[in-house]
């Protein structure tokens, strides 16, 4: 009879762990059921677990544009090497316009962004062989592949991987965020196109919450031993967009 009892707890508490966990599941899905409006060519970093909705990350995307230098004439994609891309200019500024709304993860009852962490994480697909290889005699690294930081955040402008730097006047002073839950927050990042010729990149806009504003080690270091610690280890906010670099 004993043994029959702790069976049946046994069974009983399994039961209970595996609907905890289903619950969990389900609450802990980042899709969000309102559309964001973005940038045709504008795509989410992972796509959503339930059909209708979209996967921004694990805060609510409203909007994200892509900008030229004015901040105003939205950029449009176009055909280079057969390949539908954002065409960016050596030495001209793009403007990165994003605009979201502060929620816990899990949603509910897990932890509120308190700074912003900011990753333009990209994806090399092809460049000329002479961009190669004066990238690798400057980084030390391959140029093709996944690098998880652009070189607009290494070095000196590590700095600018604060993502709360980049407020613009309407959200000047939302950070830290963990002040006022379900706030709306609108960032603008100006990305000065790297001197790589004919390089074509798929780019991840990232932002990551962190515990302190990003200092030590900049974009790097962020959820690194040393570095700036994170809240959670998912992005709360991630789209991305191809691109190829060009002269002229």
């Amino acid at each position: 009879l004993i043994h029959f009892y702790k069976r049946k707890k046994a069974r009983e508490m399994k039961i209970v762990i595996l609907l905890g966990l289903a619950i969990f599941a389900t609450i802990a899905l980042a899709d969000q059921r309102k559309k964001a409006k973005v940038t045709d060519g504008i795509k989410e970093c992972r796509p959503a677990r339930r059909r209708r909705n979209q996967n921004w990350g694990t805060s609510e995307l409203t909007e994200a544009r892509l900008y030229q230098s004015d901040g105003k004439t939205e950029l449009s994609m176009t055909e280079v090497d057969g390949e539908k891309v954002f065409k960016l200019r050596i030495g001209s500024t793009m403007k990165i316009k994003a605009k979201f709304r502060v929620v816990r993860y899990p949603e509910g009852f897990g932890a509120l962004p308190k700074y912003l962490g900011l990753k333009l994480t990209e994806d090399f697909s092809k460049a000329d062989f002479g961009t190669q290889q004066i990238y690798e005699s400057t980084y030390g690294k391959p140029l093709i592949g996944r690098q998880e930081c652009s070189a607009v955040l290494l070095g000196p402008r590590g700095k600018d991987a604060d993502g709360c730097k980049w407020l613009t006047k309407e959200s000047e002073g939302k950070c830290p965020m963990n002040e006022k839950p379900e706030q709306e927050i609108e960032m603008e990042f100006p990305f000065i196109v790297p001197n790589f010729p004919n390089a074509f990149t798929n780019t991840s806009f990232r932002l990551i919450p962190t515990e302190a504003p990003v200092k030590r080690g900049g974009c790097e270091r962020i959820g690194q031993p040393g570095g700036t610690e994170t809240t959670i280890d998912k992005d709360m906010i991630c789209f991305k967009y191809p691109t190829a670099i060009i002269r002229s």
